[in-house]
């Protein structure tokens, strides 16, 4: 009969290459989400009403000024124009800074935006256009509300 003889040191050698190998691929999957981790901008908090959003007594939310957001996409999904009321503007922030002349004015009380996007448009063009027009930062880095209410073009 074979006997194996197994000493007391080399059972302790086991679990210290056990525990090594351990922390080794605790390493590994520490550097990988490291290294793969993406810091995205965070999406601001807005308000969304249905296409028919009314209240009680029969009157729609917002003033007499009507805005509305038209944000035209490719057929790859590429924001390609931006309006508002209309009238084109080349980026984003153009378009919040003449949010920010009517809120200086005091237009934007209780005005409900109509965001009206392509089907094709992609999702990050939404976030960064909802981003723009319900607020921004002032000079002392305090966020200011912008559009408080916001509701998607009915679409047939």
């Amino acid at each position: 009969m074979l006997r194996f003889v197994t000493s007391r040191s080399s059972q302790t050698d086991d679990h210290r290459l056990q525990m090594s190998s351990m922390i080794d691929i605790v390493f590994l999957l520490l550097v990988f989400f490291v290294m793969t981790f993406r810091i995205t901008s965070q999406e601001g908090e807005f308000v969304m009403a249905g296409a028919d959003a009314i209240v009680s007594d029969g009157e729609s939310r917002g003033t007499n000024l009507p805005l509305i957001l038209r944000l035209d996409a490719s057929p790859e999904g590429r924001l390609i124009a931006i309006s508002l009321n209309g009238q084109r503007a080349t980026s984003f922030e153009e378009v919040q800074a003449r949010l920010i002349g009517l809120e200086e004015d005091g237009a934007l009380r209780d005005v409900v935006m109509t965001v009206d996007c392509d089907s094709k448009l992609k999702y990050e063009n939404v976030i960064a256009a909802l981003d723009n027009v319900t607020g921004y930062r002032d000079e002392l880095g305090q966020l200011r509300p912008l559009i408080r209410s916001t509701k998607f073009a009915n679409r047939h």
